[in-house]
């Protein structure tokens, strides 16, 4: 419990100062993002057999044998969010709330641009109910050629969904924070 307050009261802290500019994940968000993507210091294929490392980074640099330490991998998270960061402020019209921002900004890191014109719109509106909808959608890897529900992204897109509803206190956030 001090855990979950103490990642709440910094990032209200965060929030509270006059930062210029784009938002920023918040210490809630980047918790999370860590938690569901954990680390491997090694490159691995993912369940969508692509080439993954650190904390979920993927792309042309990441190739069979790379090995990289936990700072490399910070290093390479936060780069990443940056991207992402910018994808979903250039994205949604709307000033989303920290807590809904972080939310996107990790189904975004998960699943790479894919903020289709249905849930631009309701984010754009704020309109959660479609919202939920949508990012459970977001529940399925290719796998040996056909779409199956994964487990992993099944809580992983209710986490994100409890965040975006800043329902923090939920139980399935509790086990992340």
């Amino acid at each position: 419990m001090k855990k979950i307050i103490y990642i709440i009261i910094l990032s209200l802290l965060v929030l509270a100062s006059p930062l210029a500019g784009q938002p920023k994940t918040t210490a809630v968000g980047i918790t999370l993002i860590k938690y569901y993507e954990g680390f491997r210091a090694q490159a691995y294929l993912c369940p969508a057999s692509v080439w993954t490392i650190g904390h979920g980074h993927t792309g042309n640099d990441v190739y069979p044998g790379l090995r990289i330490t936990k700072i490399e991998g910070e290093r390479l998270l936060r780069s990443d969010l940056t991207r992402f960061e910018n994808y979903v402020d250039r994205t949604i019209e709307r000033q989303l709330r920290w807590h809904e921002f972080d939310a996107v900004v990790s189904f975004t890191f998960n699943l790479g641009y894919r903020i289709n014109d249905e849930l631009k719109y309701a984010l754009d509106l704020g309109n959660t109910k479609i919202v939920v909808m949508k990012i459970m959608q977001y529940n399925k890897a290719k796998v040996k050629g056909r779409y199956i529900i994964l487990s992993g992204l099944v809580n992983r897109r209710k986490a994100e969904i409890a965040l975006y509803r800043n329902q923090i206190s939920d139980g399935i956030l509790q086990g992340v924070l």
